[in-house]
């Protein structure tokens, strides 16, 4: 049997069904959300673990120089070592019919009897694995595969070495050392400038004249064992023959970038739910606090009739129920598939065999459980204080607001009817008054978070490559060369300048903290890539002491003027320290810099440099880009132009998927708090406005006096939704823990009017459709006597 709270409730939804859909709209934004941000971080973080566990990903790396095989044996007896193994790698360039520019590439060898290597093995899409016997076969990347179009029985021309080879492709491949890819030098993804080869031992050691040698070693850790010691026992054993400086997985470049990845979609998936749900909770707060109070009356008869507090309490929080349902349906349903349109866009950053969309069953329960907490606390606050009223009071009508002389002074006794009715509403009620205005200034953030990535992927692009990477291109040599190869590449045709580059590993050591990066020395006066500050000043580079990126000083816990530990992990692998002599801004990685001259005495060579930075003639840069490919001595060729395509394209989709979302959400807060507000409002004062049609006051100026104090509301919101959005974005990215790029805070002026003609357009729709209803006021049945 249908109760008569039962009866009541299903008669408030049918009343109510348009505050009903926008409330579940905005628990259904906080639901989405959440599901999305979690999902999404699941799939990958589940992707990641189970290629690497199937490919037995390798703990450890170290490369040499060249160190004989039978120091595998004594490498694999260090204590802590579970399983190490050898291997030969070089860099490659791959004469690839039509690129745009040199194809750049690595190959690796595979082991001795074409078996699967014990360490990062491969995951086989298509074909097969070399021929044991056979010198002129290789497995190639799947990403590179896809893009370029090849299959197994394709034939590949590669210079290794400064020697042309050619390989038949026999497979196509995923390999955990290789989920995320990019050209040397490059943080983004090229799938159709760089390739990844890999063939049989004998092939790639007498390419690189490595024969009964090993360059790289990779192994795993037994359980409980202490990596550092593992990684300073393994430098000291390979000391001798040029090693090069052990390290672990986390600074392995491709498990590092997904690792960055995977920690900012954690943080944004715990920030993200929570701003919004603390969004909606404050929202919720507003509109069902306010609805509540709309019906005190009715609370107050119920109880006159003998209803206890608790079957209204239920009641109210069945209604909420009712409400958090649909929400969570629809948020469940959004979020899922936002979440799998999230990670599709992720498929060009990170290349699993397999990448499924997981959704487990407890996050829907755990999104519904948190909008039915969030929902409930909106509306006891103000059930509790109506429940606490006496009945005979709350059957009064509420007390009218106060205004008058204390509030406005003798300005408030100057004003006409229609300028104080609205104003009595807004200044009379305060607190309430706050609420709702801090309520539509939520939705401005909501907007600007969708649409500030526009602005801060212009300025990082603006920064890294208009202020301080000048060039048209950076030219990486197979070795150091002396200086004089700077002179010959600045001869070529199309060459307007010539910069060269000394680069060499180093790991950088403070107290505690270590770092693995690479130390750049730059020309004094250098005019192709010029350091800057933290105000864009052109910061010179210092003769004496190293400069450092300013998020590099923070991890390593310096300042200018400190002293940092230098060991340089090449040559004869000498350690120095040097003081923080400067620290410059970086938008992508870790910068760490010095005077060329000073780098090269640091490194008792002579005037060497291993990589030159070119400014380039538009119309003569094709035939450039052909003539570096030729040179044996040029190992990879990184254009800017080409870089921010791939940039373009594959950040374009990322970004635009979360302004749309994001947008999105910040019409419905802006939506569901005006439509609401004006509605509740309407519902409180519907004897005014009767009274007033009745006094002879028409609908449009009936309309005027109720919509003008929604006016004030937001016209007072929108600038403090500025306010707000620029701290939400600071909060946001202040959270994240990225090395591979720094997102800077930047809004421009035209995502600020953007999200604030967002939200005023929502605000407007909301009044039109309240006007409606003012229209359509029933006089009759407003002015009815209370029962």
């Amino acid at each position: 049997m249908v109760s008569v709270l039962d009866r009541k409730l299903l008669r408030d939804i049918r009343a109510l069904r348009g505050q009903v859909v926008t409330i579940a709209l905005l628990i259904g934004a906080g639901v989405a959300v959440l599901v999305m941000s979690v999902s999404s971080f699941l799939s990958l973080r589940g992707a990641q673990q189970a290629f690497y566990a199937e490919s037995h990903f390798a703990e450890a790396y170290a490369e040499v120089e060249r160190a004989p095989r039978t120091l595998l044996a004594r490498i694999a007896e260090i204590p802590g070592v579970a399983l190490a193994e050898g291997r030969v790698t070089g860099e490659a360039r791959v004469d690839w019919p039509g690129a745009e520019v040199p194809v750049a590439g690595r190959v690796l060898s595979l082991p001795v009897g074409g078996e699967q290597p014990a360490l990062n093995r491969l995951r086989l899409l298509a074909g097969r694995l070399p021929e044991p016997t056979r010198h002129d076969e290789a497995v190639i990347h799947a990403a590179f595969a896809e893009a370029r179009g090849v299959r197994p029985g394709d034939e590949i021309a590669v210079i290794l070495n400064g020697r042309r080879e050619r390989f038949r492709i026999t497979g196509i491949a995923h390999s955990p050392e290789f989920v995320f890819t990019s050209r040397p030098g490059n943080p983004l993804p090229d799938d159709r400038g760089f390739v990844v080869l890999w063939a049989n031992e004998d092939a790639v050691a007498r390419a690189f004249d490595m024969q009964g040698a090993f360059d790289q070693v990779v192994l795993t850790l037994a359980p409980g064992a202490s990596e550092p010691a593992v990684i300073a026992e393994l430098d000291r054993l390979l000391l001798p023959w040029g090693g090069r400086g052990a390290y672990g997985r986390r600074d392995q470049p491709s498990h590092r970038f997904l690792e960055d990845e995977l920690a900012e979609q954690r943080t944004l998936a715990v920030t993200v739910p929570l701003v919004f749900f603390g969004i909606a909770a404050f929202l919720l707060n507003v509109v069902l606090g306010r609805m509540v109070e709309a019906q005190r009356e009715q609370v107050a008869a119920l109880k006159a009739l003998g209803y206890p507090s608790f079957p209204i309490a239920l009641h109210y929080a069945k209604f909420v129920a009712m409400i958090c349902l649909l929400g969570s349906a629809l948020g469940v349903a959004a979020g899922a598939w936002m979440g799998a349109g999230m990670l599709g866009n992720y498929r060009p950053f990170f290349r699993f065999p397999e990448l499924p969309y997981l959704l487990p069953a407890w996050l829907p329960l755990l999104a519904a459980a948190a909008s039915f907490a969030v929902a409930l606390l909106g509306v006891l606050a103000a059930l509790r204080r109506i429940l606490r009223l006496p009945a005979a009071e709350g059957l009064r009508p509420a007390r009218p607001a106060a205004f008058g002389g204390r509030v406005l002074g003798g300005v408030g006794r100057r004003l006409g009817a229609r300028a104080k009715i609205p104003l009595r509403g807004l200044l009379g009620r305060p607190l309430r008054t706050l609420l709702t205005v801090l309520g539509i200034a939520l939705a401005v953030p909501m907007v600007v978070l969708g649409l500030f990535w526009w602005d801060a992927m212009d300025s990082m692009v603006e920064l890294q490559f208009d202020r301080i990477e000048r060039g048209d291109a950076f030219v990486a040599l197979t070795d150091p060369r002396p200086s004089r190869a700077v002179r010959e590449m600045a001869r070529l045709p199309g060459v307007l300048a010539a910069e060269g580059q000394r680069i060499v590993p180093v790991r950088l050591r403070a107290a505690q903290r270590s770092r693995l990066l690479a130390l750049t020395g730059l020309p004094e006066g250098a005019a192709l890539r010029v350091p800057r500050d933290v105000d864009l000043r052109p910061v010179p580079i210092p003769r004496h002491g190293i400069a450092l990126s300013r998020r590099l000083a923070e991890r390593l816990g310096v300042r200018e003027g400190d002293t940092v530990q230098v060991e340089v992990l090449e040559g004869a692998r000498r350690v120095h320290d040097l003081p923080v002599a400067a620290l410059v801004e970086d938008i992508i990685g870790f910068t760490a810099l010095m005077e060329i001259g000073a780098l090269n005495r640091l490194m008792r060579e002579d005037d060497l440099v291993s990589h030159v930075a070119l400014r380039v003639d538009p119309l003569a840069a094709e035939a450039l880009w052909q003539r570096l490919a030729e040179r044996p001595r040029v190992a990879a060729t990184n254009v800017k132009a080409v870089w921010l395509r791939v940039f373009d394209e594959v950040i374009a989709g990322l970004v635009l998927t979360s302004a749309v979302t994001l947008t999105g959400f910040g019409v419905i807060i802006a939506v569901g708090v005006v439509y609401n507000s004006a509605r509740v409002a309407l519902q409180e004062r519907g004897w005014e406005m009767a009274s007033l049609r009745v006094l002879g006051f028409t609908r449009r100026e009936v309309s005027r006096i109720l919509l003008a104090e929604l006016a004030l509301a937001v016209l007072v919101a929108v600038p403090l939704g500025l306010v707000l959005a620029q701290w939400f974005v600071g909060l946001i990215l202040g959270a994240r823990d990225n090395e591979s790029f720094d997102v800077p805070a930047v809004i421009s002026t035209a995502t600020f009017a953007t999200a604030a003609l967002v939200v005023l357009g929502a605000a407007l729709a909301s009044a039109l459709v309240v006007r409606r209803r003012i229209d359509r006021l029933d006089l009759i049945a407003a002015l009815k006597a209370r029962d």
